[in-house]
């Protein structure tokens, strides 16, 4: 059995059924018509049948908590309630990295070696604020040509591909694929709502609220005040995640979703390209540790990627999935036992085609000289760099065409060699 099946049965998760790879005709076009993959697509510079799909992690996921690099104790320093002990039970990464326990779904992929990770990698030149960040991550481009850019990079990228007859599967709503030529808008389903401040948080406020108020005098009224004060400050912080994850796929939903998005995938091998954004990881309070609020959201992704590679079935062997978010997380922990919004993140990367098994990147460093600002893990690796081989290695992208995907981009002289 092949080493991405084998992985996937040890999960328990059973793959679609076999893919005839001949001229077929879809429904439900966002825009246009499904095409076949008769003489126009003999003709397109992109290889047949084969396939990338893009999970925007949206909200900023902490890449310190899924590779968390428990080996080095600034980490624990810097985190005093939101580290990984190093005892947890996550999988061993190398490096002095562990994978997050919540992302077991994932570990067989890795020792199969279809999965690799790239840590401390984002847009190199953006900042930390949730709407010009998803502003520039959709144009592909850093703040100033952001601006510029009239289509979405992955609009670029299937003009560049296939010209008219490039295909799309989507889920989410985004700027990324403004100006595909042809789109099919798959419905997520009901969504649902994100939860807010913990309820042993909202317990603790009461208690102390009834007790420092039956004092009266002095401190109670201080303590009503810093109570005002605080809860004002985490209101606003819940309605930015809120803000954060709007358009996206909620994690629990995605759980599920991910094996019917592989499958539909599946069947449309006229689709080079894939799109889906999942919300739920702008964990500013509550986040918790080994388990928890960010715990809960990544067993659920872990599942939902595991998931559609078991519904792409034996497309998974053509297939390369690449997870990453928006930007990453703070270094050090904030006081609402949170993290806030951060610069380097981390990208996943998995499928049939990934050298996985292992990390990618380089490594800054948490001490306090190589974070950038001194507070975010600086970014080592430009995500252009993980998805800029893979569209001209694996989708056939004709390399002098990698500026009209990305503009003003020069690659890493050596990339990230995740796909052969």
């Amino acid at each position: 059995m092949l080493g991405w099946l084998a992985a996937l049965g040890a999960l328990g998760l059973v793959p679609g059924p076999a893919l005839a790879r001949k001229a077929g005709r879809s429904s439900g076009e966002g825009k246009g018509e499904a095409g076949g993959q008769g003489r126009e697509a003999a003709k397109a510079p992109w290889r047949t049948g084969r396939q990338l799909v893009v999970v925007l992690l949206q909200g900023g996921p902490d890449g310190l908590s899924v590779a968390a690099p428990v080996a080095d104790p600034l980490y624990a320093f810097l985190r005093p309630t939101t580290a990984l002990p190093a005892d947890c039970g996550g999988l061993d990464l190398g490096r002095g990295f562990m994978l997050h326990p919540a992302l077991s779904a994932l570990a067989p992929l890795f020792a199969s070696k279809q999965l690799a990770l790239v840590p401390a990698c984002a847009l190199p030149g953006q900042g930390t604020s949730h709407g010009p960040a998803l502003a520039q991550f959709a144009a592909g481009t850093p703040a100033a040509q952001a601006r510029r850019t009239a289509a979405g990079w992955l609009g670029r990228l299937a003009l560049a591909l296939a010209g008219e007859r490039s295909q799309m599967l989507v889920a989410s709503q985004s700027e990324a694929y403004d100006g595909a030529p042809h789109y099919t808008m798959m419905a997520p389903g009901r969504g649902e709502s994100l939860p807010g401040l913990p309820v042993e948080d909202q317990t603790l406020f009461a208690a102390a609220g009834r007790l420092y108020g039956e004092t009266g005098g002095a401190l109670g009224k201080a303590f009503a005040t810093g109570r005002e004060d605080r809860q004002e400050a985490l209101a606003k912080l819940l309605e930015e995640s809120r803000r954060a994850a709007g358009g996206a796929i909620p994690a629990p939903h995605f759980a599920a979703f991910g094996q019917r998005f592989g499958r539909e995938l599946a069947k449309r091998r006229d689709a080079a390209l894939g799109f889906v954004s999942v919300g739920g990881f702008d964990t500013h309070s509550g986040q918790g540790a080994a388990k928890g609020y960010l715990a809960d959201r990544l067993r659920e992704t872990g599942q939902g990627l595991a998931g559609m590679l078991a519904g792409l079935g034996s497309a998974a062997e053509d297939t390369v999935i690449v997870a990453l978010g928006e930007f990453g997380r703070s270094a050090r922990e904030n006081t609402f036992g949170g993290t806030d919004n951060g610069l380097g993140g981390v990208a996943l990367v998995l499928g049939g085609p990934v050298a996985g098994g292992r990390m990618y990147g380089e490594w800054p460093g948490l001490a306090g000289h190589r974070l950038a600002e001194g507070r975010d893990v600086a970014v080592a690796t430009d995500w252009r760099d993980v998805v800029a081989p893979i569209a001209v290695r694996h989708l056939g992208l004709p390399e002098k065409k990698l500026g009209d995907v990305f503009p003003g981009f020069t690659p890493a002289s050596s990339p990230p060699a995740i796909v052969g």
